[in-house]
This record gives C-alpha cells, sequence and structure tokens, in this order.
C-alpha cells in the first residue's frame, strides 16, 4: 500500500470518528460541540475527497481535475461559503456569486428540512443510494401543498455541508448514520446560527 493510499484511509477513518463524537454531542445535547465536531468532520472529508485518486480494496474512484477545482473551491476561495444561518422558522443559506462578484442568498422554511429528512430516511434505508429525483418533490406535512424544488436544494446543500448526507457523485446520496438522522437533523438545526 503506497503512502498515499494509507493517509487517504487515515482520513477517511478519522472522518468515521468524528461522526461518532458527532452523534456522543447530539445524545448529550451539546450543541456547541455538535457544531465544532461536524465542521472538523467536513473539512477532513472535503480534505480526503480532494485526493486525485482514491483507491479501496473493494473499489477504485478516480478524480477529475474539475471535481478536484469544485472540491478546492467549495466556500474555502471566497471567505467560507456557503454559509448557513437560521432565521426564525426559516433555513437561510449564503453564498458567492462568481459571475456578480457578491453574496446572494436562498431560504427555506423549517418544514422543508422535516419533510425532506423523513423522506431521505425512507430512501436511504440500508445504506441505499438515493437520487434527488428519487426525494423530489416535496410536500408539506401541514397543508399537502407541493414545497419548490428550490427550497428543497436548500436543504439538500446544508445537509451535504454539515456532513449528515454523503454525495456520490452523479450516483446519489447516502446516510452515514441513519439511525440517528433525523435527531442530528434536528439538534443540528437548533444549534444553527441566528442571523
Amino acid at each position: 500500500m503506497d503512502v498515499e493510499t494509507r493517509a487517504i484511509e487515515i482520513l477517511q477513518e478519522t472522518e468515521r470518528e468524528l461522526r461518532r463524537l458527532t452523534a456522543e454531542a447530539v445524545a448529550a445535547g451539546d450543541y456547541t460541540g455538535i457544531i465544532r465536531v461536524a465542521g472538523w468532520a467536513k473539512a477532513i472529508h472535503d480534505l480526503a475527497r480532494s485526493a486525485p485518486v482514491v483507491r479501496s480494496p473493494s473499489r477504485s474512484v478516480s478524480r477529475t481535475a474539475s471535481a478536484d477545482a469544485r472540491v478546492r473551491d467549495n466556500g474555502a476561495v471566497h471567505g467560507g461559503y456557503p454559509k448557513f444561518f437560521r432565521r426564525g422558522e426559516e433555513l437561510v443559506r449564503i453564498a458567492w456569486s462568481k459571475r456578480e462578484k457578491k453574496e446572494y442568498q436562498h431560504k427555506a422554511p423549517y418544514i422543508a428540512v422535516k419533510v425532506l429528512a423523513g423522506t431521505i430516511v425512507s430512501a436511504g434505508k440500508d445504506g441505499r443510494l438515493f437520487t434527488t429525483e428519487e426525494v423530489l418533490p416535496i410536500r408539506d406535512a401541514n397543508d399537502g401543498s407541493e414545497i419548490p424544488n428550490y427550497q428543497a436544494y436548500v436543504c439538500i446543500a446544508w445537509l451535504k455541508h454539515t456532513g449528515l448526507i454523503d454525495q456520490h457523485g452523479r450516483q446519489g446520496y447516502s446516510v452515514p448514520r441513519l439511525e440517528e438522522f433525523q435527531a442530528t437533523v434536528e439538534s443540528t438545526w437548533r444549534s444553527l446560527p441566528e442571523h
């Protein structure tokens, strides 16, 4: 096993351990710890993903230059974007527009987060990969109205950003800790900074 492959395995194991700590923080109600440790896990996850080639005994995944550029540019270049906040019962995503060279915002109601989380639990059973086509559109549990897809995508971006779901290229998404997913979504939501 070469040094790079071993280093990537160490990063992946570190991310798994940080996820376990995040779950412990959820159980203990340590909301500050949840945010900090989840942020570290996300940083380790991104670092491992930025490797030119990732190999494991079961599969081999090569990364393209454009995928590497997306990982490197995932917020680090423009002041840590995207940023997520809570405004009352709304999830707010602040991102950087390369074209406009300024911030922009997208918002989604908390009900979209809750409904999407429930849908993801069903779609991601047994570690199964799922696509956005399988979980969208989602409907408001109160009145049955369809929640606009752009709001669902704000929620998906937040779930990815916090490491609550993993993206596997175009193949779809998975939930690393399905049994704790909804409780972790709830506690991570409550620990979001107000904006």
